[in-house]
């Protein structure tokens, strides 16, 4: 595919692992990190039409573990931004091959490099990326995520806001109980304010959690989960906690009377939303992610201080039919009537299946997004790593070519 360091990914870029983690491009090639390659090569022969050509294979195998076979380190290229319909954003070289799918025709799988790419290409991204780590419990994931929405975690004592009748309270109450905390409840309104104190001169275990998953002590713009082999249960029971504390369920009904449905997750935090846009997509969830710059209002003041400054908004969203009822089947939601809400538009949209047909075949282990646009970064430097046997891996949750092995020089 080209000569001796072809292509590149962009420092800072977000590689998957096989831990269920994800780590700069520059960390994965200075430790040599195995990461999360797909199985088989792609059929991206070139299409032809007539007879004996023989049918295509849409199939794109698994994503399992894979050891770097070569690579390359901080090589200045010049790096394009890629921005996708999804909110995900890229990085890379000029010469960066991609698989596409072709957009006339038989809609089969296409190589491209990165200066032939143009906004409505399709690029695909993994709905099957089934690997996490160990750490963690469904309890402490849930715990931990109601923390990052409604908790308070910069003061001495932890603390919870939240409906003093609803099932996120209640729980916080139990969670306390069962790590010998006492509660302490203030009434505020329509909220109650939970304080999670501990005997005097002793180790707070709320606050040991916290600090375990490195959430203690975040500022609202800085929330983020760690970098750590999470298990599959923590994060399903995290974004439980986060659609019940920052999350929303809508439901709406359409002048023919069709329901349609989405739940959204909103943060201050960019890093924050890329991981649970992450995380859903590995557990085979399509999602995407939009910000809300939020104009300010003239002399808009909150308790007698003047608002100079308001940060983006940023908004995981799960709209397709088909994300929803999985979603459903995943999320364990404590508030009532989310969980209702939630469980009624999955049954009402649960006969609506993914489209599929011979001219648009794919698996269903990838989903399609879509270059919204592409502008110039500059000169960067640039990372690549070789995988066998198929040439992709994931990069900020979209499937991108590995540079083959042929043209590397270990360095």
């Amino acid at each position: 595919m080209g000569t001796e360091s072809q292509g590149g990914v962009a420092e800072g870029s977000r590689v998957w692992l096989p831990d269920g983690s994800a780590r700069a491009i520059e960390e994965v090639v200075a430790r040599r990190l195995p990461v999360l390659a797909f199985s088989k090569e792609w059929d991206t022969r070139p299409v032809r039409y007539g007879a004996n050509q023989g049918p295509r294979d849409h199939s794109v195998g698994e994503l399992v573990p894979a050891v770097l076979g070569a690579w390359f380190a901080g090589v200045p290229k010049e790096v394009r931004s890629i921005r996708f319909v999804s909110g995900r954003t890229v990085e890379v070289a000029l010469d960066q091959p991609w698989v596409t799918q072709r957009r006339t025709g038989r809609k089969s799988w296409e190589w491209k490099r990165t200066d032939a790419l143009a906004p409505g290409d399709r690029v695909p991204v993994s709905l099957a990326a089934a690997h996490f780590g160990t750490e963690g419990d469904a309890r402490k994931g849930y715990f931990v995520g109601a923390m990052l929405g409604d908790g308070g975690m910069t003061s001495c004592t932890p603390e919870f806001h939240g409906d003093p009748l609803d099932g996120a309270v209640e729980f916080m109450r139990e969670f306390a109980a069962e790590h010998g905390c006492g509660v302490r409840e203030i009434p505020q309104g329509a909220i109650v304010r939970l304080r999670f104190p501990f005997r005097a001169g002793h180790r707070n275990p709320i606050t040991d959690c916290l600090r375990r998953f490195e959430v203690w002590g975040q500022r609202c713009e800085e929330k983020r989960l760690p970098d750590m082999p999470l298990s599959r249960d923590f994060w399903i029971g995290c974004l439980s906690g986060l659609v019940d504390t920052d999350g929303c369920v809508r439901e709406r009904i359409n002048a023919r009377g069709a329901v349609h449905g989405s739940v959204e997750f909103a943060t201050v935090s960019a890093l924050l939303a890329s991981q649970v846009s992450d995380a859903l997509l590995r557990l085979g969830v399509s999602n995407r992610v939009r910000v809300d710059q939020r104009q300010q209002k003239q002399g808009h003041s909150i308790n007698g201080r003047l608002v100079v400054r308001r940060r983006p908004i940023h908004i995981v969203e799960i709209s397709r039919a088909t994300a929803l009822v999985r979603l459903s089947g995943l999320l364990d939601l404590r508030i009532g009537y989310k969980s209702a809400r939630l469980k009624g538009v999955a049954q009402a949209i649960g006969h609506v299946t993914p489209a599929r047909s011979e001219m648009h075949g794919y698996d269903e282990s990838v989903a399609l997004d879509r270059v919204k646009s592409i502008s110039v970064v500059g000169i960067r430097n640039v990372y690549g790593v070789a995988t066998t046997p198929s040439g992709l891996f994931v990069v900020n949750g979209l499937v991108t070519g590995a540079v083959r092995q042929s043209t590397l020089a270990n360095r």
